[in-house]
């Protein structure tokens, strides 16, 4: 912190010092004058700092100029009046910059520096009025030197802001110098030439004599301005009019033929008027180069865009070209006035020719199928005629000799009424039209299997009802039998026979009208709220006889509560009878068929298990396949068409369940049927559906 409080005031104290030296310097040169020089370079030292560090900076500039002035004439009023014309000399020039000629920037445009100049002739104007007055009031010069004092005091002046100022000013902003080795040989050589053709002109042997030769400094001052930028060329014009100035006071050089006063001054305004040329260059040349530059950067920039364009121009061609081989559409255009055709290379491929054969329409027409070719024809003249867009398919006859199937749309270009162009696709539809073909006669068959799927159902049914009218009056006579009192022992038996194979009859007829109606999707579901208990205690019941007939117990569990089902009562029945019916045929005697009904994984189940031979490993993952059966020979000791356990499958199925078969570990067969459960485990007082009473299931389980 002390440091930054510091700095400022230090900065301050050394403008003074800087000032105060370089004005002792400048009056160790006057000659009309003790208070006034034509090398004055305080004047371009003021101007720099207050741009630098603000008008605010004016205090060390008045400070540095009363010094310089009191210890020059010892007069403290004159010195004071000339600080005050300085200061304000500095601090005019440094706000006319600031406004007019963009302040620091002054010396980047040309114009910028002509303004900088013409402000700076203002405010040395100021400083020379204030100063040659001063000095007529104090006595300390006479009123006849009054013109003489104001010119050179101002000429030195406006000569020190041009030189010195933008020396500071472009030299402040810490440049890198990163020059190559070439670079810096370059800068050597022109610092050499530059001091060479100086010390000539002003100091040397042609100046010697008072040649007009000062435009060799000239040509050689355009080479930094030229070559090196502002700075360079700032630091070498104040370089050669350095070795001017020693040069004139001493008597030599071009300017030296005149009195002291009078050769200074004309020197100063060849090196003021030169230096602001220079730096007008020097800002021309480098606003040239930025101009290049940005016009190159817009190149390059342009170059990249085309060349990015004409790289995705070219992907998208090649995109189009891969998406119309996958699609097999070509495209084409006709300059109708020169009749020249162009096309795609898919449309190339389409008709089996080499790339660019296909010079005209009347070519074209050539590779149309001869049965097509005026019908085509025609259709393009058509569109000719009245500009409208037009789509048709046609056959083509490649060289090969194929003959493949297109279609084809295009548009008309009309200019004045007159067709200029046309363009359009070709689509290779042959083997989309061959799948059409194959699909119509695929739709043709299946139409012939569904009217015989609907005679066969149609047949079925008519069969069932022609068996069950006889059925159903053959089983009712056998019941009657039965009923009668016994007589002869065999006619009892013989009636039972009947009886039994009749209800057998009437169930395989069932079964195929299920199966049928199953395939068909016609295998109607009557769903309400049921009783699972009840239903698999009515199906126990119905084979109750039959188990009783074989010795087999049938053992339950899970059925002395309500399990409450949504389902079709009476086909869960069927498909419980039928597990049943399964498990005694092929249990021996003193066999245990069990059924169990419980609730798990939220679904009610229903195992029917037996402690049979089993379900043959071959056949066990096809046990639910319509007339499958493990003995599926004629002489087979197990009765039936392999139906029941495929219908009971559907109607679980429709149920939105799962049935499976598997082997018991300690023998026999088990089935689980799984239904998702629907309602609360236990209703208090509910209305259950239960299946019809035994001996009224039919054919319509």
């Amino acid at each position: 912190m002390a440091e930054a409080w510091l700095r400022r005031p230090l900065l301050l104290a050394g403008l003074t010092a800087v000032y105060f030296a370089a004005g002792r310097f400048g009056l160790s040169l006057a000659v009309v004058n003790e208070s006034a020089s034509a090398v004055w370079p305080p004047t371009g030292i003021a101007v720099a700092a207050l741009l630098l560090l603000g008008t605010g900076a004016w205090p060390a500039i008045a400070v540095g100029a009363f010094a310089v002035n009191l210890t020059t004439s010892g007069v403290v009023a004159s010195s004071v009046a000339i600080a005050a014309g300085n200061a304000l000399e500095g601090i005019v020039a440094a706000e006319l910059t600031v406004r007019f000629a963009r302040g620091r920037a002054a010396y980047d445009h040309p114009g910028d520096i002509v303004r900088f100049t013409a402000g700076a002739m203002v405010a040395c104007a100021i400083a020379a009025v204030v100063g040659t007055a001063s000095l007529l009031t104090a006595g300390l010069a006479p009123a006849s030197d009054a013109a003489s004092i104001w010119l050179t005091w101002w000429l030195g002046d406006w000569v020190g802001a041009i030189l010195i100022a933008p020396l500071i000013l472009l030299w402040a902003g810490r440049p890198r110098l990163s020059w190559t080795r070439a670079r810096a040989a370059e800068a050597t050589a022109l610092a050499v030439s530059l001091l060479a053709v100086s010390v000539a002109v002003f100091e040397g042997p042609i100046g010697g004599r008072p040649y007009p030769l000062q435009f060799l400094v000239v040509a050689v001052l355009l080479w930094p301005a030229f070559r090196f930028g502002r700075r360079v060329t700032a630091t070498s014009a104040a370089l050669a009019g350095g070795v001017a100035i020693d040069g004139t006071l001493r008597g030599l050089g071009p300017f030296a033929q005149y009195p002291v006063n009078e050769s200074l001054l004309l020197l100063q305004a060849f090196v003021g008027v030169t230096t602001m040329v220079l730096l007008m260059v020097a800002a021309e040349v480098r606003r040239r180069r930025a101009v290049e530059a940005e016009i190159r950067w817009l190149n390059d920039v342009l170059e990249r865009r085309v060349s990015d364009r004409t790289q995705e121009l070219i992907r998208v061609y090649d995109r189009l070209s891969e998406a119309q081989q996958v699609a097999h559409i070509g495209s084409w255009e006709w300059s109708v006035p020169d009749d020249t055709l162009w096309w795609s290379d898919e449309l190339y491929r389409i008709y089996g020719i080499d790339r660019g054969a296909m010079p005209t329409y009347e070519v074209f027409l050539r590779y149309v199928h001869p049965d097509d070719r005026d019908r085509i024809d025609a259709a393009v003249r058509r569109a000719m005629l009245d500009g409208q867009p037009f789509a048709f398919d046609h056959r083509i006859l490649r060289p090969d000799g194929v003959v493949r199937v297109l279609h084809a749309e295009g548009r008309v270009v009309l200019e004045n009424g007159r067709p200029v162009r046309m363009m359009g696709i070709g689509h290779d539809i042959t083997e989309s039209r061959q799948a059409e073909e194959a699909r119509e006669r695929e739709s043709g068959a299946r139409r012939e299997a569904e009217e015989a799927s609907r005679a066969k159902d149609r047949f079925l049914a008519t069969l069932s009802h022609e068996l069950r009218t006889p059925l159903n009056a053959a089983l009712g006579w056998a019941r009657l039998l039965m009923e009668l009192p016994v007589g002869d022992e065999r006619l009892h038996r013989g009636v039972q026979a009947i009886y039994r194979n009749l209800t057998i009859q009437v169930r395989l007829v069932s079964d195929i009208l299920d199966v049928s109606r199953a395939a068909a999707g016609r295998l109607a579901l009557e769903r309400g709220p049921i009783d699972a208990a009840a239903v698999v205690q009515e199906a126990i019941d119905m084979v109750r006889a039959a188990a009783d007939a074989r010795r087999v117990t049938v053992e339950t569990s899970g059925l002395d509560r309500p399990v409450p089902l949504v389902g079709d009562a009476q086909r869960l029945q069927q498909v419980v009878w039928n597990l049943l019916d399964n498990a005694l045929r092929f249990s021996g005697p003193e066999a245990v068929v069990s059924v169990a009904l419980r609730r798990a994984d939220g679904a009610v189940q229903i195992v029917v298990a037996d402690d049979g031979p089993g379900i043959d490993a071959a056949l066990l993952p096809h046990v639910f396949d319509e007339f499958r059966q493990g003995d599926e020979s004629a002489t087979r000791a197990h009765r039936g068409l392999g139906l029941g356990l495929a219908i009971a499958r559907r109607i679980v199925e429709q149920h939105g369940g799962t049935i499976d078969a598997a082997n018991r570990p300690d023998g026999g067969a088990a089935f689980t049927i799984s239904i998702p459960a629907e309602g609360p485990m236990e209703v208090e007082g509910a209305s259950w559906h239960r299946p019809p009473a035994r001996g009224t299931m039919t054919g319509e389980r």
